[in-house]
């Protein structure tokens, strides 16, 4: 079995749910299961900026959504 078609036969129903919520004006808090795992914030005028739980910057995107997914991303891998 190839590593493309392990990857392929995984479910999803066992993954843990990944909830986004606005804390604040600017700040979106990405919890799974309950877990604090990485947020997004609002650089008025430049984008957002995304980080992980430990802090880790991993970059900043045009759209709250890009840098949502970059987040959700680095949960997948």
């Amino acid at each position: 079995m190839s590593i493309a078609e392990h990857h392929n036969s995984r479910t999803t129903t066992a993954e843990p749910t990944l909830t986004w919520v606005a804390e604040q004006a600017g700040l979106w808090v990405a919890r799974r299961n309950g877990d604090f795992v990485g947020m997004v914030e609002a650089r008025w005028g430049s984008g957002f900026a995304a980080t992980t739980r430990l802090a880790k910057p991993l970059g900043t995107f045009g759209t709250v959504e890009e840098a949502q997914r970059a987040l959700e991303e680095t949960l997948t891998n």
